[in-house]
């Protein structure tokens, strides 16, 4: 790809993204705009506004962003699946676009339901939060991973850069057979600047959030036939999405992969507990304010469970940064890590100690 045409593909990218993040935006305040406005006509508007925002803004800019950035990879150095930032940005982004364009039909049917129905039954219709709510919180993650690009290469990475550097020793050695390699005799000792510091940890801890955040949502993607299956057999409990049945498996089918990925990333069992709880308290609190008839009190409270989890989840990590905002490994148990410097330690102690040097 020529310069003039990989910076046209980067424009067209760029714009695409910082849109479609505006428009999110403003899909959000509509959403608001039903849940709280009390005249009806707004209500009917909001919803046809969000409908016509939907397919024929959001749905473009999403797979124009997503058709560009493939381009963008594929084209460029960075490649597709040779860095964890460029592949989770990918997963995010078709996962962004999957989830957009299944939800829209759905806005579409309550657009049309809010033109013929009106007073209690326009009231319950609310408005759409939850979605655009966390979608612009995944495009927001997508942004900071792109700026700020944090270190990580994936196996397929380190063999295409082995084989690089392999094969531009091959090179070398054929054009220069007489010269000799001579051994680097100064050291870099440059420190990072706090600013790149800085930057480096809050590339680690987006990473880490949409690290869990796909995990979670590859669960409720689970869920889902699951929740069909057992609703064809006749179990009404998860019917109704605000129900205790509804929110305890949904809940366990969030948690379970979350807490399996941390695993994965050497996270111990008791920070997969903690992270646990910090995202089912929230939801514990919003059935208690239910069950104390407080659910009108806010108009949102009635639709807010995945909201409050994702909220306890970025509470946790916040409070816990020094370990999310460090670059942890993959598949290096701390048991392991213990087992190692033990052994470590029995070789120094089994290692015979040097005599002592001769004084006279």
């Amino acid at each position: 790809m020529t310069p003039g045409v990989r910076k046209f593909v980067l424009t067209i990218h760029l714009t695409c993204s910082v849109v479609w993040m505006g428009a999110v935006v403003a899909y959000l305040a509509l959403g608001i705009a039903a849940v709280t406005s009390p005249d009806a006509q707004t209500v009917r508007a909001a919803w046809t506004a969000m409908d016509v925002t939907g397919w024929w803004a959001i749905v473009p800019l999403a797979i124009a962003a997503l058709l560009t950035g493939l381009v963008m990879s594929l084209a460029t150095h960075w490649g597709l699946f040779r860095h964890y930032w460029v592949l989770i940005s990918l997963a995010l982004t078709i996962l962004c676009t999957v989830v957009l364009v299944l939800h829209m039909p759905t806005v579409s049917a309550m657009a049309k339901l809010a033109q013929t129905v009106d007073g209690a039954d326009l009231r319950a219709l609310g408005g759409d939060l939850f979605h655009p709510a966390v979608g612009f919180l995944v495009l927001l993650a997508i942004a900071v991973l792109n700026v700020y690009k944090p270190t990580g290469v994936t196996p397929y990475g380190w063999r295409k850069q082995r084989e690089q550097r392999n094969g531009l020793q091959r090179n070398t050695r054929r054009a220069t057979p007489s010269v000799s390699p001579t051994p680097v005799t100064g050291v870099d000792v440059r420190q990072p600047s706090r600013f790149n510091a800085a930057a480096a940890g809050v590339g680690y801890f987006t990473l880490h959030f949409a690290e869990m955040f796909v995990a979670m949502m590859l669960g409720m993607m689970v869920f889902v036939p699951i929740r069909l299956a057992l609703t064809a057999q006749g179990y009404t409990g998860l019917l109704d999405g605000n129900s205790i049945d509804f929110q305890a498996w949904m809940a366990a089918f969030m948690v379970v992969p979350m807490v399996a990925w941390m695993r994965v990333r050497c996270c111990s069992w008791r920070n997969g507990a903690e992270m646990s709880a910090a995202m089912l308290l929230p939801i514990a609190g919003i059935f208690m304010l239910r069950g104390m008839g407080l659910s009108g009190t806010p108009p949102w409270l009635s639709d807010s469970e995945h909201t409050a989890m994702l909220v306890g989840m970025l509470v946790f990590m916040l409070y816990r940064r020094e370990h999310y905002t460090s670059g942890y490994p993959f598949l290096r148990w701390p048991a392991a890590a213990s087992v190692r410097e033990s052994s470590g330690a029995q070789l120094a102690e089994a290692r015979p100690p040097s005599a002592p040097a001769r004084t006279g």
